[in-house]
């Protein structure tokens, strides 16, 4: 599995993925961490941490596209239809695409010493991104964005504490967990997370055929 690994990160170099992952990288570097360090109210910082939470969708969904079709123009998927043991092929690729989406949009809050943002920033990067992954499999390239844009509005609207009561949108039970630290949020989010994971299976699967 490591040398799959491995052999995966190499292909990613020079990769538009890797090239749009730095580019957000670096803008949240250079405009999220230095008025960060000017804020001294807690509420604000919790305002701009959900700010940043509300792209997440965009940047997942256009990092899961990105993948997919770099995938895809690799000779429709020969290459994994070839290879043995493609569940670990799809499996390493997924993990590095989840790699570099926390890199990119979860080491801000790890620069800036907030651990429990870095942990809801993590926790919502991993699901959107293997909700995303899997889609990709099963609708095109505008109907996942779109999706995204979708996501956007419900985590605009979870940062106002509108949907607190509502355990139906995997995608706002980490910003739900910001306000209130409650249990079944995360238990509810393993849930949600199996089943994305298993939806990427599935689309695994569907490429065979």
């Amino acid at each position: 599995m490591f040398k799959i690994v491995r052999s995966e990160s190499v292909k990613l170099k020079g990769s538009f993925q890797l090239y749009f992952a730095v580019g957000v990288m670096v803008l949240q570097l250079v405009t999220v961490v230095p008025y960060v360090l000017l804020l001294k109210s807690g509420v604000a910082l919790v305002d701009v941490a959900l700010l940043t939470f509300a792209g997440y969708p965009l940047v997942t969904s256009m990092s899961a596209v990105l993948l997919f079709e770099q995938e895809k123009m690799a000779n429709s998927f020969q290459e994994i239809r070839c290879y043995p043991k493609k569940y670990r092929l799809w499996g390493s690729k997924l993990v590095l695409s989840d790699c570099l989406s926390i890199a990119t949009l979860t080491s801000t809050w790890l620069i800036l010493g907030q651990i429990k943002l870095a942990l809801v920033s993590f926790l919502l990067v991993v699901l959107l991104e293997h909700i995303h992954v899997g889609l990709t499999f099963f609708v095109d390239q505008t109907k996942n964005i779109l999706l995204g844009f979708l996501e956007v509005l419900f985590i605009i609207f979870a940062s106002n504490k509108a949907l607190l009561n509502i355990y139906v949108l995997p995608v706002i039970l980490p910003v739900n967990y910001i306000f209130r630290p409650n249990s079944l949020y995360l238990l509810l989010y393993v849930g949600y997370f199996i089943l994305a994971t298993c939806i990427v299976l599935w689309g695994i699967r569907r490429i065979d055929r």
